[in-house]
């Protein structure tokens, strides 16, 4: 899969975990999931801005401030 392709995959995941985040009472196991969730996709979408990089390829697009 291009970067781009992978990456947007890996953007709505994202951007999923961060709802989630934000409806979860702070504190909470589950918040600690979700942050810890975000942490791997953010984690995982800066590797594949640096695999872009490394190879050439056009970058992902940066996450967006909504």
């Amino acid at each position: 899969m291009p970067y781009r392709g992978e990456a947007s995959v890996v953007l709505e995941m994202w951007r999923e975990v961060e709802r989630g985040l934000a409806a979860a009472p702070d504190g909470t196991p589950e918040a600690e999931e979700f942050q810890a969730e975000a942490l791997r996709l953010r984690n995982e979408y800066q590797r594949l801005i640096i695999e872009a990089r490394a190879h050439h390829r056009p970058e992902p697009d940066p996450f967006p401030d909504e």
